[in-house]
């Protein structure tokens, strides 16, 4: 099994003011501004090609958010993680009811997305 980290995700005041200080600094390429689940401004921002970084606008908080990695096995990382007692915040299922992404909480409370390859 593998696991690869994809992003890290961060909390910003104003998104629009950290694409651009990534986009001017680090030659960083936004995707479009996406609306979260939970209501807050999204997008990824890849920069020369190595893993994204997440920006997630709010009001109240910077800093990092979570880690997201891809597993190619999402079901076996779920198992994994469980059998050697991590905690488990959330998992997320599509339609049918299968597996698509677990949330980890490290030992100093970081959260950690792990999900599946598209």
């Amino acid at each position: 099994m593998s696991n690869r980290l994809e992003h890290v995700a961060i909390y910003c005041k104003d998104i629009n003011e950290s694409i651009e200080f990534y986009r001017t600094h680090f030659g960083g390429q936004p995707t479009a501004i996406r609306k979260g689940a939970a209501g807050y401004s999204f997008c990824f921002v890849t920069i020369d090609g190595a893993p994204s970084i997440q920006l997630m606008e709010s009001s109240e908080k910077v800093g990092v958010h979570h880690y997201g990695f891809i597993s190619d096995d999402i079901e076996r990382a779920a198992q994994e993680f469980k059998a050697k007692n991590a905690r488990i915040l959330r998992e997320n299922r599509d339609q049918s009811g299968k597996l698509t992404t677990i949330f980890v909480q490290d030992p100093h409370g970081l959260e950690m997305e792990i999900r599946a390859a598209r």
